[in-house]
């Protein structure tokens, strides 16, 4: 990992078991919500992570913190191993890494007023010792998000939705971090409150020299705020590269499909502009397809998707736009298949050969 790589995950799995059967419960397969991800987020940057829903991303989110405990692969977290820490290095983590939530409302206690809320953080982590500095450090943060110190005796019911959201990145923020993750933040919001909070998040990530995971369905809004975008499908980031690449040049048919989805706000220019109408469902991340899993709704599918497992390759004009798909070459990871499996005994079945005709004696 280099020094301007904040975070860094290698081959990261968020695999659930499902299970079947009576008292005796067997896993009978696994639903493979994050699937072998390779990512790295640079200090001081936004990296928006996009895909429809059910595609992995909070999911993702959450396994970068281990608030979700990965399955497999390790996380990497200004170069120490997230994966490998016990639960006193991991509390110091989550001083440096915070989370914003989607529901605003869900994600307070509405028994504790904006002040106990927004200073709980620092009674965890020790932070700003007794009592009147704590609540001068409430204040200060309520401030920041656009708050007056004066609402800090309030309740959540008593908050707008975009008010509860800033009460949320107050809270996130109590802690000093270096590292956000703001996990669907503005989608429960109206769309003027949307716009507000995203230019809240730009403002303080300048200020702070925060380094931010904006994960989203919304493409739009992923474009504004984003240095970088991902885009996911079924567990795995397909595309991924500079906002302007990935949203002005898509080399994946899955973006290309996202973004032709994007409402256009000038009538003209919607009616006369061609959509791409992908056939088919998402597949269940329990039976993903072999090879490429979009090429059962991709429409230039051809040979070899089925039987190689694309890897992300350089794409485009732009350096670090990267693309899992065979149009651009196809490079990846053969698919294993019973058919391909060598004539005659293996090594192993020779090595058992002279026990089996020990016991037939």
């Amino acid at each position: 990992m280099t020094d301007d790589v904040l975070l860094s995950a290698r081959g990261l799995e968020v695999h659930f078991p499902i299970r079947s059967g009576g008292v005796f419960r067997r896993s009978s397969g696994a639903v493979r919500a994050v699937d072998g991800v390779d990512l790295d987020i640079r200090r001081g940057e936004t990296l928006g992570l996009v895909g429809e829903s059910g595609c992995g991303k909070s999911t993702l989110g959450n396994a970068l913190l281990r608030l979700v405990e990965p399955t497999g692969g390790t996380v990497t977290f200004d170069g120490i191993d997230v994966t490998a820490l016990g639960r006193r290095e991991l509390r110091e983590l989550r001083r440096r890494a915070g989370m914003v939530f989607q529901d605003p409302f869900a994600s307070l206690d509405p028994r504790r007023t904006v002040a106990q809320t927004v200073s709980e953080p620092l009674e965890v982590h020790g932070l700003h010792g007794d009592r009147r500095e704590r609540a001068a450090r409430v204040s200060e943060l309520l401030e920041l998000v656009g708050l007056d110190p004066a609402v800090a005796d309030r309740y959540p019911h008593e908050f707008s939705g975009g008010q509860r959201q800033r009460v949320g990145i107050a809270r996130a923020l109590a802690g000093e971090p270096d590292f956000l993750v703001c996990d669907e933040a503005i989608a429960s919001l109206d769309v003027s409150v949307q716009a507000q909070v995203l230019n809240l998040l730009r403002r303080l990530q300048r200020r702070l020299g925060l380094t931010l995971l904006f994960i989203s369905h919304d493409l739009s809004a992923v474009r504004h705020v984003a240095d970088r975008i991902a885009v996911m499908y079924l567990g795995r980031v397909v595309e991924i590269g500079p906002a302007a690449a990935v949203g002005g040049d898509p080399q994946m048919p899955y973006t290309q499909a996202l973004l032709s989805a994007v409402p256009v706000p000038h009538p003209e220019l919607e009616r006369s502009r061609k959509r791409t109408v992908l056939r088919g469902d998402v597949p269940s991340p329990a039976a993903v397809p072999t090879g490429c899993r979009f090429r059962t709704r991709c429409p230039s599918a051809f040979e070899p998707c089925p039987d190689v497992d694309p890897a992300l390759q350089p794409v485009g004009q732009v350096d670090g736009h990267l693309a899992a798909c065979h149009l651009h070459g196809v490079v990846g990871t053969p698919v294993a298949r019973e058919d391909d499996a060598p004539e005659g005994p293996t090594p192993a079945d020779a090595a058992r050969a002279p026990r089996r005709a020990g016991r037939a004696h």
